[in-house]
């Protein structure tokens, strides 16, 4: 994902470091939907579903809930889920705040 060092969002400067606010707290779904459109992903009603269960999730457990999780809780397909996020499991994380998973698992998610 392109990820600006920091935006502007109602006239607060929001840092970021690889597209999550360094301070936790300033995550916002204005700020989803900023680095989705910086991102050329459409913010729809599905992305705005999936990234507020992944923040929620995340608030939880402090990890990006697998897809499987998400697909069942949502009541959604993989594809459908990936074609809303670009094909990318990681822009599915970073939109809601929350760390990817590191190395090949990220991968493999995104190509399924």
């Amino acid at each position: 994902m392109k990820c600006p060092n920091a935006v502007v969002i109602s006239g607060k400067k929001i840092e970021l470091e690889n597209c999550i606010p360094k301070n936790r707290s300033e995550w916002s779904l204005e700020l989803a939907k900023l680095l989705a459109e910086i991102n050329g992903i459409k913010f729809t009603e599905t992305a705005r579903r999936v990234v507020e269960y992944v923040r929620r999730f995340w608030l939880e457990n402090e990890v990006c809930p697998p897809v499987s999780v998400i697909e069942s809780e949502l009541n959604i397909d993989r594809k459908t889920l990936l074609e809303a996020f670009g094909g990318s499991y990681d822009a599915i994380c970073i939109l809601a705040g929350a760390e990817p998973p590191a190395g090949c698992l990220s991968k493999v998610l995104s190509s399924t």
